[in-house]
């Protein structure tokens, strides 16, 4: 009891549900923000190669796909934080599988986007 609160006190157990909640918000917006990169990278090279033609729209598109590469990265990486630091706790997270499969998938598409831009 280091702040005088014991463990089986049912506010530690509402706590604990907050910080899992508020986790996995912010897992589910790292996705959404490295899914929004990719697409706007790819639109990008798809509509603007008449306007912005050559290696300038190349680079402008790789750079938002590497940025959603990073979304996808970091929110596996935040997933992985928070499940050590939980890892006593008796809150239900989400399946490890679930959240590490989505977020190699999408690193995969994003691998699989840029190579694709690079060959372009």
């Amino acid at each position: 009891m280091v702040s005088g609160v014991a463990p089986d006190d049912p506010r530690v157990r509402l706590a604990e549900d907050r910080t899992v909640l508020a986790a996995e918000r912010t897992y589910a917006s790292w996705l959404r923000t490295g899914l929004a990169f990719l697409s706007v990278g790819l639109a990008a090279q798809r509509f603007l190669a008449e306007a912005l033609p050559g290696w300038p729209l190349r680079v402008m598109a790789l750079a938002l796909v590497v940025c959603a590469l990073g979304c996808f990265c970091a929110a596996a990486w935040r997933d992985h934080t928070l499940r050590r630091r939980l890892a006593s706790a008796q809150v239900g997270l989400m399946p490890r599988a679930l959240t590490l499969g989505i977020a190699l998938l999408l690193c995969a598409v994003a691998s699989l986007a840029a190579v694709t831009l690079w060959r372009v």
